[in-house]
C-alpha cells in the first residue's frame, strides 16, 4: 500500500530529538576559594596562590543554584569593605539558592591573628535571608561605634556560628539576632564583647535575640560556652534561645535584664551552669513577662548581686529549675503575679519571696535559709519545704 506521509508526520517526532540547553550560569572556581584583603585581587581566580580581595568577589563566583558545599578561606586581617559586588559597601548580603546539603563556609585562619569583618554597618554588618551559610574562627566588628548590629537571619535562612567572636557597640542591639523563623546554630566559643565582664563603657552592649519563631540554639556541648560581656539573652513573640552547652556567662551593664522575655517567648537552659550578672542595681538577672518561660533542668543558675530582686515573673510566666545559688544582696529572691509560676530549689539563704494575684512559688528545698517574708497576695500561693503560706 503506497502511505503518503505529511510534513508535520516528519517533522513533529524531529522536536523531540531536539534538546534546549540552559544558559550557562557562573560556577565556583573550585569547591574552595581564597580572599586575602591585604594581597588579594579582585580580578584573580580565587586560588591560594592568586587569592580574591573581598568576600563579595568570592561570593560572586558560586553557581546558581549552588550544588556542592563551598569553603572560603579568609587570610588574616581586616576586611573593611565587603566590596560592593552586588551587595552595599557596608554590608554582607547573604541570599543564595542551595540545593539540599549545600552551604558556603567562610573560615578564618587557625592562628592568633584573626580574620576580622570590619567595615562599617550600615543597618547590620551581616544580614542573611536565604541559604545555609557558617562562619568558623572569624571575628564579627572591630568594636567600632559605627558597628552595632551584628548578624541578622531572617525567614527561610540558617547560619552556623562556631568560634565566632563578636566585637560591636550600641546602647541595646543585637550581635546575634533570628527572626521571623531564621535560624541560628552555636557551636565552640561564642563570645560577644567578653572583654567587658569587669568594666564596660557607654554603647558596649551587644546581646542575643530570637523572635517571631526565631531560634538561636547550641547544638554541641563538649568544648562549647558562651560569654556575653555586656549583653543579654532576650526572646520574644515565641523566639527560642536554647544553650545546652558546658558553660554561659552573661554580664548586662545597661538597664536590661540578663534574661528578658515576653509574648511567649522561651530560653532553655538545659544541663548548662549559667552565671547572670546585672552590674545595675535595679535590674533584674532573670525577668520575665507575657507568657515568658525559661526551662532550667538539670541547669546550676548562678546570680550575682546585689539587685532589687534576683527573679520577677510576671503575667503568666514560668520558671521550672533545679539549682539557684544567690550571691550578694537582694531584697527579693523572687516575686511573682498574674498567674505565673515557680518551681526549682535554692542553694542558699533566700531573701524575701512574694506572690500575689493568682501566682504560685514551689521552692523544693533550701540548702539555706529563708531569711526573708514570705508574703501572698490577692489569691497566690507559696508552699516551702515545710509548710504552705496562703
Amino acid at each position: 500500500m503506497l502511505r503518503i506521509f505529511t510534513i508535520a508526520s516528519v517533522l513533529v517526532p524531529a522536536l523531540y530529538l531536539v534538546r534546549s540547553e540552559p544558559a550557562p550560569t557562573p560556577t565556583a572556581a573550585a569547591n574552595e576559594l581564597f580572599v586575602d584583603p591585604a594581597r588579594g585581587d579582585d580580578g584573580d581566580k580565587g586560588t591560594k596562590r592568586k587569592p580574591l580581595r573581598t568576600l563579595s568577589a568570592a561570593l560572586a563566583k558560586l553557581s546558581d543554584p549552588l550544588t556542592e558545599s563551598v569553603t572560603i578561606r579568609l587570610a588574616a586581617g581586616e576586611y573593611k569593605t565587603t566590596g560592593g559586588a552586588g551587595m552595599p559597601e557596608r554590608s554582607l548580603e547573604l541570599m543564595h539558592r542551595m540545593r539540599p546539603g549545600a552551604d558556603v563556609r567562610f573560615v578564618g585562619p587557625d592562628g592568633d591573628e584573626p580574620a576580622v569583618l570590619a567595615w562599617n554597618g550600615e543597618r547590620r554588618m551581616i544580614e542573611v535571608f536565604e541559604g545555609s551559610w557558617r562562619f568558623e574562627r572569624v571575628q564579627i566588628g572591630s568594636f567600632s561605634k559605627s558597628q552595632r548590629r551584628g548578624v541578622h537571619v531572617y525567614g527561610p535562612a540558617h547560619v552556623i556560628l562556631k568560634d565566632v567572636d563578636v566585637q560591636l557597640r550600641s546602647h541595646s542591639d543585637a550581635g546575634i539576632w533570628a527572626d521571623h523563623g531564621g535560624r541560628v546554630t552555636l557551636r565552640g566559643r561564642v563570645r560577644l564583647n567578653a572583654h567587658l565582664h569587669e568594666k564596660a563603657d557607654d554603647e558596649t552592649f551587644s546581646g542575643i535575640l530570637a523572635t517571631h519563631h526565631g531560634v538561636v540554639a547550641f547544638d554541641e556541648r563538649d568544648d562549647a560556652s558562651l560569654e556575653l560581656g555586656n549583653g543579654n539573652l532576650s526572646v520574644r513573640t515565641y523566639g527560642l534561645i536554647k544553650l545546652g552547652c558546658s558553660s554561659a556567662r552573661v554580664t548586662c551593664w545597661t538597664k536590661s535584664n540578663n534574661l528578658t522575655i515576653n509574648n511567649g517567648g522561651r530560653i532553655d537552659l538545659h544541663n548548662t551552669p549559667t552565671v547572670l550578672r546585672a552590674h545595675k542595681k535595679n535590674n533584674t538577672p532573670i525577668g520575665l513577662e507575657h507568657d515568658g518561660h525559661i526551662l532550667a533542668e538539670d541547669a546550676h543558675i548562678k546570680i550575682i548581686g546585689p539587685n532589687d530582686s534576683a527573679i520577677a515573673l510576671q503575667k503568666a510566666s514560668t520558671l521550672t529549675c533545679n539549682d539557684i545559688e544567690l550571691v550578694g544582696e537582694f531584697e527579693y529572691a523572687l516575686w511573682a503575679t498574674s498567674g505565673s509560676m515557680f518551681v526549682g530549689r535554692f542553694l542558699t539563704d533566700v531573701p524575701k519571696l512574694d506572690a500575689r494575684t493568682g501566682a504560685g512559688i514551689h521552692v523544693e528545698k533550701i540548702d539555706g535559709k529563708l531569711v526573708g517574708d514570705a508574703v501572698v497576695r490577692s489569691g497566690g500561693v507559696i508552699s516551702l519545704p515545710d509548710r504552705v503560706v496562703r
